[in-house]
């Protein structure tokens, strides 16, 4: 059962990780993705801003060119000859300077975009830059831009993403291939697909260290239910035997009468009481285990609460020669309910009296201090040895010692502790060869 609590706990652990990481890095490239394009509007627009005192000249006409021009033209060699009108169709460095970029990749998208006019007037196209990034029709990819009422965005059917800029006449135009961003996405998305592996194959040892830690309780769960089956088992069995020899007993012998058969049906009537009483505790543990956050408590007198507690125990404490003293102070009030104060001091007291030899003393004692108030039992000549310590609050434990010499079943101090912990406070206990046992129960003043 624990491992497939473990498997399935690793499972949905897992998974819920993954869910949320895979959440988390598609809203990231989601972010991303409209970063790059919103940044790819900025860089387009930064490139057209030099060309905007820019203006195309009319080309002259070949038959308009002066004599003194064409005498030149044919004196210097073709190398060094200029053609005046090339010179002006070509927008000068001084006039339109190269776009520079702080960063690399603002460098790959100036790379990577072509720059074109387009005048209106006569429907002329000018290419100003031109990175071979479109192998189709230029009139008709300008056109089909011009045409969209969006100044920024995505033409699929050329593949081109575009920014225009219109003036008067003339519309400035930057293009770039989707290809190139849908590239530089790609690339991000395999790095996210590869961190989010990563991230899962180093969450699953962590998960499986948190399945482990998790899986604690449970196992503490379980061992406490083995060990109450095998202790209640124990204690039932004992009383239930002694009622069925009983029976066996008073059957073999028809013919006695009653009186015959007192001994037995008194033995009967003890185990029965004390099966009786065993229910009971089980019964008062399973409603003081049941979640009280709403519990009201109220102010109740513990003063009260001790003084009859040991007045109800003075006459056993004689009988086994133990000697009982108490030092209760006067006007304790504490927050809790009168029935479980009740509980509470009797069983303390109850249970020393168990435990102590005769011949022993128990001191009982009750104060307060700094807003708490202490109900304190200590048995002076009764000590619980090392092993037994850790588990006295467990339920039915005993230690095998005292499960021979002593009667009960081992619920009274869980009682006790959930009692003490549904009033707000807590019992705690010490074990020493030089005071002896001592629990110590507070409470919160009233």
């Amino acid at each position: 059962m624990l491992k497939e609590f473990r498997r399935r706990f690793i499972l949905l652990n897992m998974m819920l990780v993954g869910v949320s990481l895979m959440i988390a890095l598609i809203y990231m490239g989601t972010v991303m993705y409209h970063h790059e394009y919103k940044e790819l509007q900025n860089t387009m627009s930064n490139v057209l801003r030099p060309l905007n005192g820019h203006r195309e000249p009319e080309r002259q006409k070949p038959e308009d060119e002066s004599e003194e021009t064409s005498k030149e033209k044919k004196n210097k060699p073709d190398s060094e000859y200029k053609d005046p009108s090339d010179e002006q169709l070509r927008p000068r460095q001084k006039d339109i300077p190269a776009p520079i970029s702080d960063t690399q990749k603002k460098r790959e998208y100036n790379d990577n975009i072509s720059t074109v006019y387009y005048y209106s007037g006569d429907n002329r196209i000018s290419v100003i830059s031109d990175t071979d990034i479109y192998d189709g029709d230029m009139d008709d990819l300008v056109h089909d831009i011009i045409s969209c009422e969006d100044h920024f965005g995505t033409l699929d059917e050329h593949g081109i993403i575009y920014y225009y800029e219109k003036a008067n006449d003339v519309a400035k135009i930057a293009i770039c291939s989707t290809s190139y961003i849908n590239s530089r996405m790609f690339r991000i998305y395999i790095l996210m697909a590869v961190t989010f592996i990563i991230a899962m194959l180093l969450l699953l040892p962590l998960s499986m260290k948190l399945a482990h830690f998790a899986e604690e309780p449970l196992k503490k769960a379980v061992s406490m239910e083995r060990t109450f089956v095998g202790d209640l088992s124990h204690d039932m069995k004992t009383p239930i035997t002694i009622i069925m020899a009983n029976n066996s007993i008073i059957r073999s012998n028809p013919d006695s009468t009653i009186n015959d058969n007192m001994q037995w049906i008194d033995s009967t009537d003890r185990a029965a009481e004390d099966m009786m009483q065993m229910i009971s505790n089980m019964m008062t543990l399973t409603s003081v285990d049941v979640p009280k956050k709403n519990m009201e408590t109220v102010p109740v007198s513990l003063t009260s609460a001790a003084q009859r507690c040991m007045l109800q125990f003075e006459s056993l404490a004689y009988e086994k020669g133990i000697e009982l003293e108490y030092d209760i102070k006067e006007e304790l009030t504490v927050r809790a309910t009168d029935d479980y104060i009740k509980r509470i001091c009797s069983s303390l007291v109850e249970n020393a009296l168990k435990y102590e030899p005769s011949g022993g003393k128990i001191i009982v004692k009750a104060y307060s201090k700094k807003h708490k108030a202490f109900f304190v039992v200590q048995n002076l000549n009764s000590i619980i040895s090392e092993d037994d310590f850790p588990h006295i609050f467990d339920r039915f434990y005993r230690g095998d010692k005292t499960r021979s010499l002593t009667p009960g079943h081992g619920l009274g101090l869980p009682i006790i502790k959930q009692m003490s912990v549904l009033c707000g406070g807590d019992i705690s206990a010490s074990s020493s060869s030089k005071d002896g046992t001592v629990f110590t129960v507070t409470f919160i003043c009233a």
